[in-house]
């Protein structure tokens, strides 16, 4: 398994290959996201983190290395996804076997651009993993640390990562409720997410 970027979501027709940038590849927040995990990688309560981002991007090799370390059962999560891309691709092969309203020429250019574009959407699909892996982890911290006020710069995608890590403190058993906010300081725009963790 290898964790690579590979760019927005594929969208595969008769007429070719476009990409949806609506849906970008999560391995751009991958880096952010595993230095939250290091940030909260702390023993017993934290209460309150104001944290720092480093201002470089992650290699492929570094982001690789850290994903050993917060993310050692990251098999199951891309076993899970790679089930879902191949029964999306059967999927989407057989929609095209029933299309009444496209060519036998039509029929075999969008079957070769399925084709074409599997090895690219697993790797999509890969990154997502990870993403989605990491992401729990940090929940998985924050819970344990019990912090209650997280402040970081709004920069280098935190922001996204921070959004998705408050909706998936909200679903999980019991909840944490979250509320992110930002304000304008000296220093620029900074988040602040409070944490209100289940008595």
């Amino acid at each position: 398994m290898k964790i690579k970027f590979v760019g927005p979501a594929p969208q595969v027709t008769d007429r070719g290959v476009s990409f949806d940038r609506s849906r970008p590849d999560k391995f751009i927040y991958l880096g952010a996201a595993l230095q939250l995990a290091e940030a909260f990688d702390i023993e017993g309560e934290a209460h309150d983190i104001v944290y720092r981002p480093r201002a470089f991007e992650m290699s492929e090799s570094q982001i690789e290395k850290m994903l050993e370390k917060y993310c050692p059962n990251l098999d199951d999560y891309v076993k899970s996804r790679e089930d879902k891309a191949k029964a999306l691709a059967e999927e989407l092969r057989k929609r095209v076997g029933e299309a009444t309203t496209i060519s036998e020429e039509g029929r075999q250019a969008w079957l070769k651009n399925i084709d074409a574009m599997y090895e690219y959407y697993l790797q999509y699909v890969t990154n997502e993993a990870a993403y989605d892996c990491v992401l729990d982890r940090v929940a998985k911290e924050v819970r344990e640390a019990k912090i209650k006020e997280i402040r970081f710069p709004m920069e280098n995608h935190f922001g996204i990562v921070f959004h998705d890590l408050t909706q998936k403190l909200e679903t999980q058993k019991p909840p944490i409720d979250a509320e992110f906010r930002v304000e304008a300081t000296p220093e620029g725009l900074m988040a602040i997410v409070h944490l209100k963790h289940p008595a």
